[in-house]
């Protein structure tokens, strides 16, 4: 059985009674939730944190998630981004890792230069989508670092697949727009 929108809406509110359903909340998105921090962060120690945050947040407000108003799954994300905010306070949320966090000396495939050209160019890529809309960086976090497929999104966000697949069109001309005015 394909577990849809539906289905965590479902589970979500069961869960406010239901251990065995807060767990299977748990379960399922813990890992996307970690993934979708530990790429905004790229810190497992920070990552680690906020999504205890975000799921003690999720536990003590679970009973106001109203299915009426979206997807579960989006309610959730909204949480654990709001996790991050607070974090960083009133700065954009892009993070600059140190060279030594960077370089692993058992990678053999890069350098020490390139694995810290490879860091300044995800720190232009993050604060290129920072200057998108909140929708598209939302629709590209989902496809690319939850590795959601369009009609995932479109459920997710109460789009149509093809909404999704023209906003992700749109947003990845702005970046190529954006990050081509860094180079030069």
């Amino acid at each position: 059985m394909t577990k849809d929108i539906a289905y965590w809406s479902q589970v979500a509110q069961n869960a406010v009674k239901d251990e065995q359903a807060f767990t299977e909340l748990y379960e399922h998105y813990f890992p996307r939730v970690y993934q979708y921090l530990l790429k905004k962060t790229c810190d497992h120690h920070l990552a680690d944190e906020l999504v205890e945050k975000t799921f003690i947040s999720m536990y003590e407000k679970l009973s106001q998630y109203d299915p009426d108003k979206g997807a579960f799954s989006t309610w959730l994300f909204r949480i654990a981004q709001n996790a991050l905010n607070k974090h960083f306070g009133s700065k954009a949320v892009t993070m600059h890792a140190t060279w030594e966090d960077n370089f692993d000396p058992a990678a053999d495939t890069a350098t020490p230069e390139q694995q810290t050209l490879n860091t300044e160019e995800m720190t232009e890529l993050r604060e290129a989508i920072m200057q998108l809309s909140e929708r598209e960086q939302r629709i590209l976090e989902m496809t690319y670092w939850l590795d959601m497929k369009s009609g995932e999104v479109a459920k997710a966000l109460g789009m149509t697949p093809d909404n999704v697949r023209h906003v992700l069109m749109e947003a990845r001309k702005k970046l190529r727009v954006l990050l081509s005015a860094k180079e030069n």
